[in-house]
């Protein structure tokens, strides 16, 4: 299932600015129920991998979910099993690289107790196809509300318009807002996947 923008009910919050607005989205994921978390994840695996395989997607960049973030480990091992090569974040000082993720991979807990890998060779962000994205919020143009921390506008600097990579950005429904405050240096998302469907952003 593809919804066009519109047609997706989204959460009325009024924007106050983006911290009481992470906050207020943050509660309402952290309140969805363990069951419904993992039957959500598994549905957005299963519409991300159709995506994904859509744009014969080879190289493609994941988070690995903190706290009540939407889990994508189903879509990792989906990914994997289709012989795609992923990548995972590893944050160096302010900086974030996407380091690909294998068999013997070994991985730590950063200073934000975030799992990541020791490795150090990284992706630039042209080599890859696809990144799904963690957001806290979103809305219908295609905005997204990050954590804070500012990593995934650091690391996709630069971009422009449509070009390679697509931007996935990964979400329970309830994260979707009227209105997401936007900085100029923010990169709009191409597209969003909840449990309700795959949302694509006009351009």
């Amino acid at each position: 299932m593809t919804a066009q923008v519109g047609g997706t009910a989204f959460n009325s919050l009024p924007v106050d600015g983006k911290s009481q607005l992470r906050r207020r989205l943050r509660q309402q994921r952290a309140a969805v129920a363990m069951r419904i978390r993992r039957e959500h994840a598994a549905r957005c695996a299963r519409r991300a991998l159709r995506a994904l395989r859509a744009r014969n997607a080879r190289r493609v960049a994941v988070y690995l979910a903190y706290r009540s973030e939407l889990s994508t480990e189903p879509l990792i091992e989906g990914l994997l099993q289709q012989g795609v090569r992923v990548y995972v974040p590893r944050l160096v000082g302010d900086d974030m690289h996407m380091i690909e993720l294998r068999s013997d991979t070994q991985l730590r807990r950063n200073r934000h107790g975030i799992a990541e890998p020791c490795a150090r060779d990284h992706a630039r962000p042209r080599q890859l196809d696809a990144i799904v994205l963690p957001l806290t919020g979103f809305d219908a143009h295609g905005h997204r509300l990050g954590t804070g921390g500012g990593y995934y506008d650091r690391f996709l600097a630069g971009l422009h318009g449509r070009q390679k990579p697509w931007l996935l950005g990964y979400a329970y429904a309830l994260q979707q807002c009227e209105s997401v405050p936007a900085d100029p240096w923010d990169v709009r998302l191409h597209a969003v996947c909840t449990e309700r469907g795959l949302i694509r952003f006009p351009p």
